[in-house]
């Protein structure tokens, strides 16, 4: 009789807490919130032979814009909430964490992506990704930011293929346009 009771104490408690739970997903928007992630993530396993872009910045969405005019298959890693709102709005693949993770990266599909484009704002922390990504996926190409000339021989260390300098490329093409 007293293990009918506590059965029925703990059926009733258990029956309102998942009501209680369910409703409040629902009403508050985060069941159509998970779904959303839950198919991003599907689509991202399914990734081979794709691009990982770490950096959701100017930078970032930038190359996720002209990768998906080319019809190129890519991930964006970013974490701030409001770059993945927008990369989002974008309709593009976002994972929402920190790129200098190993586990974020494995998620991202790198060990079967064919390159890696690491455009955070610092450099060391483009370091940081590329020599997390390279162990993960040693023949990766390696597309790196950097933000200043004495960075360049530590990012080719780190296994980056191609290293772009944005302000001093900027630099130059100005001085090379001033009409003399």
């Amino acid at each position: 009789r007293i293990i009918q009771i506590l059965l029925l104490i703990f059926g009733g408690f258990f029956v309102w807490f998942s009501l209680w739970t369910s409703f409040d997903i629902v009403l508050e928007g985060h069941f159509n919130k998970h779904f959303k992630e839950v198919r991003i993530m599907k689509q991202i396993t399914k990734l081979k032979n794709h691009y990982v872009i770490c950096g959701g910045g100017r930078v970032g969405m930038h190359v996720a814009e002209l990768l998906t005019k080319k019809k190129e298959k890519f991930v964006l890693i970013e974490k701030e909430d409001y770059l993945v709102k927008e990369a989002l709005c974008n309709n593009f693949l976002v994972l929402e964490g920190d790129a200098l993770e190993e586990n974020i990266l494995k998620q991202a599909q790198v060990n079967s992506a064919k390159a890696f484009i690491s455009v955070l704002y610092q450099t060391e922390k483009n370091i940081l990704a590329i020599l997390t990504a390279k162990e993960i996926n040693p023949k990766l190409i390696v597309y790196a930011r950097c933000s200043r000339q004495e960075y360049v021989k530590k990012l080719k260390k780190a296994g980056a293929d191609y290293i772009f300098l944005p302000e001093l490329s900027c630099a130059e093409e100005i001085v090379q346009k001033i009409k003399k």
